[in-house]
């Protein structure tokens, strides 16, 4: 695909609030690398709104109509057990004994089988940093987190974008979650 007929896609798609977008289209979302991703967005998301645990922001293909992406964002306290005082104070700024630290949190971050070819992670990603610092200029945080799945693709992008990892004793499964930071 030309860069041309990249940009003529991209004037398509248009990001919304979950709020704002009919709970039908979220159907058109599937992700089969991670269906954790398809669940929460057709199962949970609508639930985690109302419950105001986090806020979803749909990446649409207007033309289409259909979800080409999504990313959820919320707060999150980050527990330091078991982590050195070392590295609680590194991460903290101030202390070493906190016991937890507040991070903004990205939950949920997935581009649906049918765009998985245009590489849309960081257009997603960069929307979401772009939500996290409106917020961010409203209430303090010095932290963003991701619970990411242990996927070397999935580590790598992470890393590319800044990310580094806060456990390194995390299961071996590709299955199991992964946790990594980016200092805002």
């Amino acid at each position: 695909m030309t860069e041309s007929q990249k940009e003529s896609l991209y004037a398509t798609f248009e990001l919304f609030p979950l709020i704002e977008v009919e709970a039908s289209l979220l159907a058109t979302f599937n992700c089969e690398i991670n269906s954790d991703l398809t669940n929460f967005i057709h199962t949970t998301a609508l639930n985690f709104e109302d419950r105001q645990i986090s806020r979803t922001f749909i990446l649409v293909n207007t033309n289409k109509n259909e979800v080409v992406g999504y990313f959820t964002i919320s707060m999150k306290s980050l527990s330091t057990n078991g982590m050195s005082k070392t590295s609680i104070k590194k991460i903290d700024g101030v202390s070493n004994s906190r016991v937890c630290i507040h991070s903004f949190l990205i939950g949920q971050l997935g581009v649906s089988d049918n765009y998985a070819e245009y590489k849309l992670g960081t257009l997603l990603l960069d929307e979401a940093f772009s939500k996290i610092e409106m917020a961010h200029d409203l209430v303090a945080g010095r932290y963003i987190l991701v619970d990411a799945v242990n996927h070397k693709k999935v580590i790598k992008f992470y890393s590319e974008s800044g990310f580094t990892l806060l456990d390194t004793n995390f299961e071996e499964s590709e299955n199991a979650s992964i946790r990594m930071i980016y200092k805002i």
